[in-house]
């Protein structure tokens, strides 16, 4: 269902103001009304305009300015340190940009009006400015997304993204768009999932010409892999997801993705486990069914690192070997030798796909073995006698997992039953 489209006089700058001051946070609002105060000339742009327009909480406060960005914020961040002690400025001078950073949680980006010169396709664009506000609003993904909102001018729509926000369609803005920015295809999957809105006929015969030319795969795996990132930290990555497989583009991030049912429900499971899962959650219930070899390539093929790379193969290994012999009376030493290797993170996601009854292999693992081992180390056994090799670790393990069963409880029956395992094998 797509959003309903408020009532409202989106001519009149001063009303379209007065939303978006209500519809921000006091530190928001604060930054915004500094910037007007100080820079008159400028426009916000972005998906804040699109969202106020469609009456969605959105705080990303995005700026185009006419003149160049850099000098325009060297100018204003002297009216911000008052109220904003931690203010800091991060300039890109060779593409006209500058952010400034007003806390953990605020800051503010600076644009200069920019055409974009695509040399080949999927390339990184070269930047060039000055430029028009128009020149800078055509070069955006889709039309309703290429909204301005001026402080004086009020809303601005040179291509009539209005009309599509309202009749709820996604259309690109010529007809190279998903030529010279392939992740352009995800992006429309993005917001179809997310407004319900669907492709223009146009804009989706592009989009499918796009896709069988292959202009996809020109990407580089960092760009893939963010699109997909993108994907997971949407609201309801299901959406998204099931129609990346509609439009044959799942297959494109690595020809062993898919989307199915099964899937669906495991992405079920993990938001009734965790509630808002991050990203390399929703990551590692993607790839369980894969099986860790296969996991591990597909992760490696997207350039994914930390917790994105490490979490989706365990889950993939815990999925392949261990799901299938939890089962029967377990002891806890089984239990170590099962889990012990793994992130927490890991054995998390992995708890939340399971179905009831195993999940409660977890719990007891997480509540009667994790963190615990025996008193006594190595040392002990060198105290005895034993001379320093690899039956010192092998002895230990015997003792831990007679800790872990209950069989030995306390230092005093812990080296008591290191000297009867040497006694028994002639140590």
């Amino acid at each position: 269902m797509r959003p309903r489209f408020p009532p409202f006089d989106y001519k009149d700058p001063a009303v379209l103001l007065e939303r978006l001051r209500a519809a921000l946070p006091p530190s928001h609002r604060q930054a915004l009304e500094t910037t007007l105060q100080h820079v008159p000339e400028i426009f916000l742009v972005g998906g804040i305009v699109r969202d106020l327009l469609l009456g969605r909480a959105n705080t990303d406060l995005d700026f185009v300015t006419l003149a160049y960005a850099p000098e325009v914020v060297g100018r204003l961040s002297p009216a911000f340190k008052e109220n904003f002690p931690q203010i800091k400025v991060f300039a890109h001078d060779a593409f006209g940009t500058a952010r400034l950073g007003l806390g953990d949680e605020l800051h503010l980006d600076f644009a200069t009006a920019r055409r974009e010169i695509y040399e080949r396709p999927a390339a990184l664009p070269t930047v060039a400015f000055p430029a028009t506000l128009e020149e800078d609003l055509k070069r955006r993904d889709f039309t309703i997304n290429a909204l301005a909102l001026s402080p004086r001018q009020g809303l601005l729509d040179p291509f009539n993204g209005l009309a599509d926000l309202r009749d709820g369609w996604l259309r690109v803005l010529h007809e190279a768009s998903f030529v010279d920015d392939p992740t352009r295809m995800v992006r429309a999957i993005r917001f179809a999932a997310r407004l319900g809105y669907k492709l223009e006929p146009i804009t989706q015969k592009l989009l499918e010409t796009a896709r069988d030319e292959s202009f996809f795969e020109l990407l580089s795996a960092e760009r893939k892999r963010n699109e997909l990132r993108l994907i997971l930290k949407e609201l309801r990555p299901v959406k998204g997801l099931a129609l990346l497989q509609e439009y044959g583009l799942l297959v494109r991030f690595h020809p062993a993705l898919t989307w199915g049912d099964a899937l669906a429900a495991s992405f079920d499971r993990l938001e009734q486990a965790l509630g808002r899962p991050q990203p390399y959650e929703y990551l590692a219930a993607l790839l369980h069914l894969q099986g860790a070899a296969n996991a591990a390539g597909i992760l490696k093929s997207l350039n994914f690192a930390g917790l994105e790379a490490t979490v989706p193969q365990e889950v993939a290994r815990l999925w392949q070997e261990v799901r299938p012999v939890l089962k029967g009376p377990l002891k806890n030493s089984r239990l170590d030798l099962f889990f012990r290797r793994y992130k927490a993170e890991s054995l998390k996601v992995f708890a939340a796909l399971l179905p009831g009854e195993q999940q409660e292999f977890i719990r007891r693992y997480r509540a009667d073995v994790q963190g615990r081992s025996p008193v006594l180390n190595g040392d002990a056994l060198l105290e005895m006698g034993l001379p320093p090799g690899p039956r010192i670790k092998e002895l230990l393990a015997v003792l831990r997992a007679a800790v872990l069963d209950g069989e030995v409880v306390g230092p005093d029956a812990e080296r008591a039953f290191l000297k009867k395992l040497l006694e028994e094998k002639g140590d």
